[in-house]
């Protein structure tokens, strides 16, 4: 072992005492541990060129984060190498590992300027009152200065794991201007992640293996180890759960009573997604409030790295000459890119729609050798070509939006998830739409076409081709009832499942190499002990499935003093690294796009087969567990970052919720079979197209789509009566920040505003009793003659006139 790994870590020591400090002051999840000042990152750092150049590299890297106020401690990634039944560890050829530590000097500066940049974004600072209770800070707004005193003073009960994460992550990447390292992947650094804390992940699946629903206490401990965007996620998808239920369950009773395509079912569809989404709407702004993070977007704390600005201009808040990027270029490069989606949309179109018509062929008419095998040839083919394409699909998504140069990663992020919308939409919809409304009402005509191409070919086409007889609402239903479960199990299995089981198996590399650094090294008994709770019945199952093999390093945690960690504890930590480093990054996007394609096909469908919503319920009641598992095991740490909302996605689910109007409306127009208000169609003609009159489905159509907007109105205006957290916290502070002007203004002010009526009405009581002719007193001299006109006019009245 080289001297250079015999050197102790002292960011070994410090991240284990940390924990330790956090385990016991933060037993129960409710209290913060005293602030020790680090943030668990980790530089990996690896350079293609010459020797000469990556030690260039190295050493720009290591000033910069020096020069912004880190300390950095340089190892090389070392991994588990299996011999047999037993394994070793071995240096990783090109990767070092950059550890950072955050001094808390450093940690308290950084943090009073981002309260500060909040102040001048427009954030409204908040604090808990006596009672317990929401309310603006107004001493901090009116003085900014004290949010740098709260923030020294008050600093290790305020901030939190994923807020001291967040602050040194933007140390690493900000702009140097901004008092940053500017690390990114031009330095040869590819990764900047944060460690997991596996203490801390073994008793959250337990936790939530454990219970039926998630609660505010939960939410907001996952906010403060992993940040705002993942419990913000969470959030949501706990919220979906719990709106399914109704759907869910009125399905049900639909499907038992065998009424699919119910006109009833369908306008309760249309209603739920409407209330659904608003009430989110609602709801999250409410816990962007009691977050403290409402208006964090519109604040827009800090640059992307990507940015590239193109001049400079002057904050009109701060004064200082800021980087900026031209508004017409900008849109100039919108335009570019719209072609090349459409291209790209077309192609996977005219895909799915060549893949569409040979599966119809091979299911529907085609009757010959091996025709049960060769109907499994389209969904191979489906599976293997399109998530490719729609991979290449969202590379060029991405590539256009950083092309388009957005300077906040809010901006970056709306626009990227606007372009993979169409992809996905087109991926997860477009199968279904052309059974429902380009096969089934033309089957005839395709029918037609096949048997006439097939006549040209073969001289034997009754022994081969057969015609379409499957009902047609029946071959609806299947194929619904085949893509929902199909898609969930699937993406169980490849998004959670698969990933478990391999990182499982790598573990125990590490494992056994933990095992035999013990057994060979100085005599410390580092052996691993288990994991606790294992034996806690059927509770603990996920997180005793889900947890990873532990090593010495688990073992020496749980003990650490001050003192250096011992070589080979140290060697296993620096491959545990290693082995984090190599995992996919973990991000939001994939998991609010599965959601957004289930909530389509539920919205669009579900009248055709009523179980889809209690089918989406399930899952995702079992996803809440699942995405916590993917997380703890199956990705890296996800970096914290600010949100106040879902961003875009919830743009989605209106759009999706419009739609749904008109599809349902048509789906329920062309299937079902005896609906007082609809057309009479022939049975014969019901049953293997629907009703297929263009002229009445276009009525349907606009009838079904005007009645939506006039729902969403009526909703919306309901619940604009009731204001939100941050409408009641703001309309109490700018009433009390009245209060306070009145007590602290002038006197002549404050006589002027307390000016009542019973003070005019006391001024006029004056006038009256002034008993003076003097013409120079002015009108209030003139009312005696006044009131005369006017008994003289009251007198005449009821006279008869002079002839």
């Amino acid at each position: 072992m080289n001297d250079e790994q015999d050197r102790p870590l002292r960011f070994l020591r410090s991240w284990a005492l940390e924990r330790r400090q956090r385990q016991a002051g933060d037993g129960d999840g409710e209290a913060h541990a005293p602030l020790a000042g680090y943030a668990d990152f980790v530089l990996s750092f690896r350079h293609a060129g010459p020797a000469a150049d990556a030690q260039a590299a190295l050493e720009d890297v290591v000033k910069r984060l020096t020069h912004a106020g880190l300390s950095v401690e340089v190892r090389a990634a070392q991994c588990a190498r299996r011999h047999g039944r037993s394994a070793t560890f071995e240096a990783v050829a090109g990767q070092l590992l950059l550890f950072i530590e955050c001094p808390r000097s450093r940690l308290e500066h950084e943090w009073s300027r981002s309260r500060l940049h909040d102040w001048l974004g427009g954030m409204v600072a908040l604090r808990r009152g006596a009672d317990g209770s929401l309310e603006v800070d107004s001493d901090a707004q009116d003085d900014p200065s004290r949010l740098i005193v709260h923030a020294t003073d008050e600093l290790a009960e305020l901030i939190s794991v994923s807020e001291r994460q967040r602050l040194v992550q933007r140390l690493v990447t900000g702009a140097e201007g901004e008092g940053g390292a500017a690390i990114g992947a031009a330095d040869g650094v590819d990764a900047v992640v944060a460690m997991h804390d596996r203490r801390f992940n073994q008793r959250w699946l337990r936790h939530w293996g454990g219970k039926w629903l998630i609660d505010r206490r939960d939410l907001r401990r996952i906010r403060e180890h992993f940040g705002d965007e993942v419990a913000m996620y969470f959030a949501f998808l706990q919220s979906y759960v719990l709106w399914l239920a109704f759907p869910g369950v009125a399905g049900a009773a639909w499907w038992a009573l065998g009424r699919s395509f119910s006109w009833q079912f369908g306008v309760l569809l249309v209603l739920w997604g409407v209330l659904f989404t608003e009430t989110w709407a609602r709801r999250q702004s409410d816990i962007a409030t009691y977050w403290g993070v409402h208006g964090v977007e519109r604040a827009r704390e800090s640059r992307r790295p990507e940015f590239r600005a193109d001049r400079y201009v002057i904050d009109a808040a701060t004064g200082e000459r800021v980087p900026a990027f031209s508004g017409a270029q900008r849109w100039l490069r919108r335009l570019l890119g719209v072609p090349v989606v459409a291209a790209l949309s077309l192609v996977m179109a005219v895909f799915i729609a060549l893949i569409f018509a040979l599966q119809t062929f091979l299911s529907e008419f085609y009757a010959g050798p091996f025709a049960t095998l060769l109907g499994l040839a389209p969904v191979v083919l489906f599976s293997a070509c399109l998530p490719a394409y729609t991979a290449l699909c969202t590379r060029m998504a991405a590539v256009l939006t950083d092309y388009e140069n957005y300077e906040f990663e809010a901006e970056h992020a709306a626009q990227f998830t606007a372009k993979i919308f169409v992809f996905r939409f087109l991926q997860d919809q477009l199968y279904l739409f052309l059974t429902a409304w380009v096969f089934v009402p033309y089957r005839d005509v395709f029918g037609g076409w096949v048997h006439g191409a097939y006549s040209a070919l073969s001289t034997d086409k009754a022994a081969t081709l057969k015609f379409s007889a499957t009902p047609a609402a029946e071959l609806v239903q299947n194929m619904l009832t085949g893509f929902v479960v199909t898609s969930q199990l699937v993406g169980m299995a490849t998004e959670t499942g698969l990933p478990l089981v391999l990182r499982w198996w790598n573990s125990r590399s590490l494992a056994r190499a933990s095992q035999a650094s013990t057994a060979t090294g100085d005599g410390h008994n580092h052996e691993a002990s288990g994991i606790s709770g294992t034996g806690d019945g059927h509770r603990h199952v996920l997180s005793n499935m889900l947890a990873v093999a532990p090593t010495g390093v688990d073992t020496w945690i749980e003990s650490a003093t001050d003192a250096d960690a011992p070589a080979d504890i140290q060697q296993q930590f620096v491959a545990r690294v290693t082995e984090e480093l190599a995992l996919p990054e973990y991000t939001t996007f994939e998991d609010y796009a599965e959601m957004a394609s289930q909530f389509g096909r539920v919205a669009f469908f579900s009248v055709a087969w009523p179980l889809a919503p209690l089918a989406a319920l399930m899952n995702n009641w079992l996803e809440l567990r699942t995405d916590a598992a993917k997380i703890c095991s199956a990705t890296r740490r996800p970096t914290p970052r600010r949100v106040e909302s879902i961003g875009p996605w919830l743009d989605t689910l209106r759009f999706m919720c419009w739609l749904s109007s008109i599809t349902n409306a048509l789906l329920i127009y062309q299937f079902h079979s005896n609906c007082a208000f609809l057309p009479h169609a022939d049975a014969d003609a019901m049953q293997r197209f629907g009703r297929t009159s263009l002229s009445f489905a276009l009525v349907v159509l606009l009838f079904s789509e005007h009645a939506f907007l006039a729902v969403r109105w009526a909703v919306t205006r309901v619940m604009a009566s009731w204001p939100g957290a941050y409408a009641r916290i703001t309309e109490r502070a700018r009433a009390q920040s009245r209060r306070r002007w009145l007590d602290k203004a002038p006197s002549v002010l404050r006589d002027l505003a307390a000016d009542t009526a019973s003070d005019l009405s006391q001024d006029t009581a004056g006038n009256l009793a002034a008993d003076s002719d003097d013409a120079s007193i002015g009108a209030g001299a003139d009312w005696r003659a006044e009131l005369e006109l006017g008994r003289r006019a009251i007198a005449c009245w009821g006279k008869p006139k002079a002839e």
